[in-house]
């Protein structure tokens, strides 16, 4: 019993990790946000694989514990 809510803390917790970097991602690509790394920028491009990997990872993983 304790084990089962721990676990479901645990995924309540993944799911919303995935989707805040889900929704930084997709904030960067509507704002334009520049970003960059140790002098290297970093394209927008990046960010729409940044939202949709973790977004569709989030729904699956939603999806299957439904």
């Amino acid at each position: 019993m304790i084990k089962q809510r721990m676990a479901s803390r645990v995924e309540k917790v993944v799911l919303l990790v995935l989707l805040l970097i889900a929704l930084a991602h997709l904030l960067r690509l509507v704002t334009g946000t520049e970003l960059q790394i140790g002098g290297t920028r970093i394209p927008q491009w990046i960010s729409l694989v940044g939202s949709l990997g973790p977004a569709a990872l989030a729904g699956l993983f939603w999806w299957s514990h439904r």
